[in-house]
């Protein structure tokens, strides 16, 4: 099936749990507020001499691996798998499960955790998880792949939801003290750096049209390459965003101007911030939008990691039914330390009889 006649995806829902809130009103509610929800811990930092700031949730039990990831990501996936059984009666058995976690080379990350983390969702959740359930364990740029996986399943098969969904925590101690050894880590003695965090997010995709009165279209995806990464001298030139969002914006058949505002994943390294420059001023020679704002909700929950693609939608879903978002189209970007570089074209689908947010505000 080629990809003109592949069916278009949309967001109908989502679920969060963060250091805002563990559901997904209560986060969104609190990033749209502007509420920064990070806090010292007992994480040492010994070269500033002072606690580290983190975006942690507050769960009831601490325990590090499959189980706390599972605690976190459960209720997530839950709330999407409630909005479907509210919107159509939809069994969550016959609902898969396509689920974004970090990378396996990252450091200190616990072995064997894909083996153990579906069968902890299954047990939290108190349901089977779907056979057709799959793990992409490469960071936040793998949220394309999973929604890939998304549309290729929706394809081949009558039923007419799937979740997409991710988790992380970066406030492991081990992870904490060699991000702290790599000047990752926002600090006393580092401005360069980022607030680490845990979360879960999740978004019950469909096809476009299907059940819901308002919708999240997701118009096109992307995929590039950074040759330079944290750890390298290659000078940064933002080839890789720019190929992503290029693709992207091909692929939806819209160009830049036509997009109304940018959700990033953007977590106050100041590289980041460079490579979107880099990739806007590609754009340049083009007029350019009335508004085209920029918004990082990394800036109110710290650094979530593989959490991040999913949570981003989430965003533009919620700006969309509440009418804060400054137009209806969304450019979302991801990024991961390994170069690899992903975007998302959305757009919301207002229901009808409701004034359009179609254009900039």
């Amino acid at each position: 099936m080629s990809a003109s006649t592949l069916p278009t995806l949309s967001v109908l829902a989502s679920g969060l749990v963060t250091c805002l809130g563990f559901n997904g009103p209560a986060s969104l509610a609190g990033m749209r507020a502007g509420v920064r929800h990070v806090r010292l811990t007992n994480l040492w930092d010994p070269s500033a001499g002072d606690y580290v700031a983190a975006g942690k949730v507050d769960l009831p039990q601490w325990s590090p691996g499959a189980g706390k990831l599972a605690d976190l990501v459960a209720p997530a996936i839950g709330e999407c798998f409630k909005a479907a059984m509210a919107a159509t009666q939809t069994d969550a058995r016959r609902i898969p499960l396509f689920l974004v976690l970090p990378r396996p080379d990252r450091p200190h990350l616990q072995a064997r955790l894909d083996e153990r983390l579906l069968g902890e969702i299954g047990f939290k959740l108190n349901l089977p998880v779907h056979a057709a359930s799959r793990l992409f364990p490469a960071d936040r740029a793998a949220t394309v792949s999973a929604l890939a996986a998304a549309q290729q399943w929706l394809v081949g098969n009558a039923e007419p939801y799937c979740v997409v969904a991710g988790v992380d925590s970066l406030i492991e101690p081990k992870l904490v003290d060699e991000l702290l050894h790599r000047r990752r880590i926002l600090s006393g003695g580092n401005s360069n750096g980022f607030s680490p965090g845990e979360a879960a997010s999740a978004v019950l995709i469909g096809r476009d049209g299907h059940g819901f009165d308002s919708e999240l279209q997701i118009l096109g995806w992307g995929s590039g390459h950074e040759p330079a990464t944290p750890e390298s001298d290659v000078p940064l030139r933002g080839d890789g965003l720019i190929e992503a969002i290029g693709q992207a914006l091909r692929v939806s058949g819209l160009s830049m101007q036509e997009t109304h505002f940018r959700i990033a994943d953007l977590n106050g390294e100041h590289d980041r911030f460079k490579e979107m420059t880099f990739a806007m001023l590609r754009y340049e020679r083009q007029p350019r939008p009335l508004l085209n704002e920029l918004w990082h909700p990394v800036e109110h929950v710290g650094e979530v990691g593989a959490a991040i693609g999913p949570l981003l939608l989430a965003v533009a879903l919620h700006a969309g039914q509440r009418d804060y978002g400054v137009g209806s189209t969304a450019l979302c970007t991801l990024s991961n330390d390994d170069g690899a570089r992903a975007c998302v074209v959305t757009r919301f689908r207002q229901p009808a009889g409701q004034p359009s947010t179609g254009s900039a505000r």
